[in-house]
């Protein structure tokens, strides 16, 4: 099952068209769902490819994980879940 998480739960930085979410909801999946209380939408979110710009070979060591939309959105270009532990 893929998990879900509510948009209100994210932090969103219009200057970089980016949210931001602590990985203690449910760590750093492979994919998962981003729930919009505003348009009811479920958008699925992966993470980047060694194609994209903000890519690390390192994988930031565990502490933090970029993921974009499968699909291509007016705000957001790109969530970022970061260790909280």
């Amino acid at each position: 099952m893929i998990p879900t998480v509510n948009l209100e739960l994210c932090e969103y930085t219009a200057e970089f068209r980016k949210l931001s979410l602590a990985s203690e909801y449910f760590g750093m999946p492979r994919e998962f769902y981003v729930h919009s209380h505003h348009t009811d939408r479920k958008i699925l979110f992966r993470p980047i490819q060694e194609n994209h710009p903000k890519f690390d070979y390192d994988q930031w060591d565990g502490e933090q994980q970029i993921y974009e939309p499968i699909e291509r959105l007016k705000n957001v270009e790109i969530l970022v879940i970061y260790n909280q532990y």
